[in-house]
């Protein structure tokens, strides 16, 4: 047993609030808790892995333990550890292998989108995807675009720019929503940073939440390498998805032991690069007038990597746009989480915070910067939801 292990033990004062707050605890008698899967049940696996609850499959990997813990103990990672643990000892079943690997799904369905799209939302096939494979036939997959944004990219070459940034976007952005990496592509071009983009893996953590752990550290090996390789030519990496941010920043180290010192200091999320550029006086400010309101979700991976959320500061530039904050917590999707059968209805009832914050605040539309909190906030409310980069866009003219 490792001396810093036992020293982020023995910093847990066992004081619940982690289990307090956990969004899944709170709808679900089927979760053991952070606490007991992570700190309680960590002690007797750092001498015997198979100390491992089978109820860790019921863990969303929220992080909402991480950031109220008062102590500063990475109960998240101890649970995502022990979910690969009881994968590796116990399997996966073949839905949570599938699910698991977005990047493959993706590159398979770009063969055909459309006809991916259409079969998608048809009532039988999805009933019988629930029957066969557990899949919830109630939760709306995300449609697929027929081109990627990797396809659709071209890249602007600026003279003097002001910044080079690397643009990391994540399978989210490249299959089902390229126009959020073409609109931060327009906007970095408006302020004079130019942008490039290549072709990564998925960050990893579609396969750290099915326990497939060694599928998740190959993608890391290879996403740091290139990201490196640009760090070193004096590139910022800039994101527009909170989990792929998470994962380059933080969890390659935590979960593998990555050294990630290069990507963690230059790694950032576009409005936070974009907030630093407004607070050198580099940022345009001549933004149009978008007179609506907004209701705005802050992903739990956000909240995560804790640098606060540089989107609302950057919005409130834009004249007459009003955006107030739901404070509803989890939306409970959760990536591939809300799509299992069994998981559907604890996500679904997570996600009645959302519902009760928009009808609190009479919102009639959302933002926030997850794709899959996106989908979930229009599918338990029925809301229109864009990206924030979007209404910076179009507050640009661009």
């Amino acid at each position: 047993m490792s001396q810093d292990r036992h020293l982020i033990l023995d910093n847990c004062i066992k004081c619940n609030i982690c289990v307090a707050n956990c969004p899944v605890v709170k709808v679900t008698d089927q979760y053991a808790g952070p606490k007991q899967n992570g700190p309680d049940l960590e002690r007797f696996r750092l001498d015997e892995p198979a100390a491992v609850h089978p109820s860790i499959g019921y863990c969303s990997n929220c992080k909402t333990c991480d950031f109220v813990c008062p102590s500063g103990v990475n109960v998240a990672t101890m649970n995502c550890k022990a979910k690969g643990e009881y994968v590796a000892l116990n399997g996966a079943p073949l839905r949570d292998q599938v699910l698991g690997r977005v990047e493959l799904i993706c590159k398979a369905a770009q063969i055909a989108p459309s006809i991916v799209n259409w079969a998608a939302g048809v009532g039988p096939f999805r009933a019988m995807g629930e029957a066969l494979f557990g899949v919830a036939a109630q939760m709306p997959f995300p449609r697929f675009a027929t081109k990627t944004f990797l396809q659709q990219f071209k890249p602007k070459k600026i003279a003097h720019p002001k910044g080079k940034v690397l643009y990391y976007p994540g399978c989210y952005v490249n299959y089902y929503t390229p126009e959020v990496g073409l609109a931060l592509a327009k906007v970095f071009a408006h302020n004079g940073i130019e942008m490039v983009v290549d072709d990564f893996n998925c960050c990893g953590l579609p396969t750290v939440s099915n326990g497939l752990m060694d599928a998740a550290k190959a993608y890391g090996v290879n996403n740091l390498a290139k990201l490196n390789r640009y760090i070193k030519e004096g590139y910022a990496v800039v994101t527009t998805c909170p989990s792929c941010n998470l994962m380059l920043r933080q969890e390659y180290h935590e979960l593998f032991d990555m050294d990630t010192t290069l990507v963690t200091e230059n790694t950032y999320d576009a409005f936070e690069y974009l907030l630093m550029c407004h607070e050198k006086g580099q940022l345009d400010r001549n933004l149009k007038r978008l007179p609506r309101r907004y209701g705005y979700h802050q992903p739990c991976h956000l909240r995560a990597v804790g640098y606060g959320v540089p989107s609302l500061e950057i919005l409130r530039l834009i004249p007459e746009l009003q955006v107030t904050a739901l404070d509803a917590g989890c939306c409970g999707l959760s990536g591939s989480y809300g799509f299992k059968k069994e998981k559907y209805p604890i996500a679904r009832e997570i996600g009645q915070n959302i519902v009760r914050a928009v009808a609190d605040t009479g919102v009639k539309q959302a933002v926030t910067e997850c794709g899959m909190c996106q989908l979930q906030v229009n599918h338990v409310t029925g809301l229109p939801v864009v990206h924030p980069i979007q209404l910076l866009a179009e507050a640009y003219g661009l």
